[in-house]
């Protein structure tokens, strides 16, 4: 007789799955939450926990403490979806106006900035001492960096990027504008309101980086 030995399938439970995702998106939501009043330093596991209604076990079962501020941020900035979708920046690379373009991805980014300005600034407080989120941080910029990149790749793709500036420089001075941290220090700390954040933020990019209106 044939040997059945290791031919049993594992029992997978749809419902346990679905479950355990929900446990894991609450503890994630409630891991924003906690260190975006907290900051990095101030956030105890016990109150993530809490705020999830789960045990500290589970929370630790889903991460440790810089693993799951690193799922925060990502749940912050892709507004709350655990998995990132990039479908809506692909579909900004697309638009074949430059002035849109640049007006687009201003309200894209500031919706971004307005979800993560907190968490980026307890990044940068606490990446100096601690070697895991120094890793997370310095992976966040390249990340910037390669959006900015892209932007500029398609903005000169138009015709309209200021020929006096380099394109690298280009996304360099992207890369500036975009980071979160702005939003934080205009709106959270200067009391500017988000539409007036995005319209400056769009200004800006369009000032800087498009060939004035008339060149030749």
């Amino acid at each position: 007789m044939a040997d059945v030995k290791g031919t049993q399938r594992t029992y997978r439970s749809p419902l346990r799955e679905q479950a355990a995702r929900r446990t894991h998106e609450a503890v994630v939501a409630a891991a924003v939450q906690v260190f975006t009043e907290e900051g990095y330093t101030g956030a105890r596991i016990e109150q993530i926990a809490a705020r999830a209604g789960v045990s500290r076990p589970t929370v630790f079962g889903i991460g440790t403490k810089a693993q799951l501020f690193a799922l925060a941020r990502q749940y912050a900035a892709t507004d709350g979806s655990v998995s990132a979708n990039d479908e809506g920046f692909q579909q900004l690379l697309a638009i074949p106006d430059a002035h849109r373009l640049l007006g687009e991805f201003a309200a894209f980014t500031a919706a971004i900035s307005q979800r993560l300005g907190r968490l980026q600034l307890a990044l940068e407080q606490a990446a100096g001492t601690d070697p895991e989120l120094a890793q997370l941080q310095e992976s966040s910029q390249q990340e910037l960096l390669e959006c900015a990149r892209g932007i500029i790749a398609a903005t000169a793709a138009t015709g309209s990027l200021r020929r006096d500036i380099p394109r690298e420089a280009a996304a360099d001075v992207l890369w500036l504008q975009i980071q979160p941290a702005n939003y934080q220090h205009l709106v959270e700390e200067r009391g500017w309101s988000h539409h007036a954040f995005e319209r400056w933020h769009a200004a800006t990019m369009i000032a800087a980086l498009l060939e004035p209106a008339g060149a030749s």
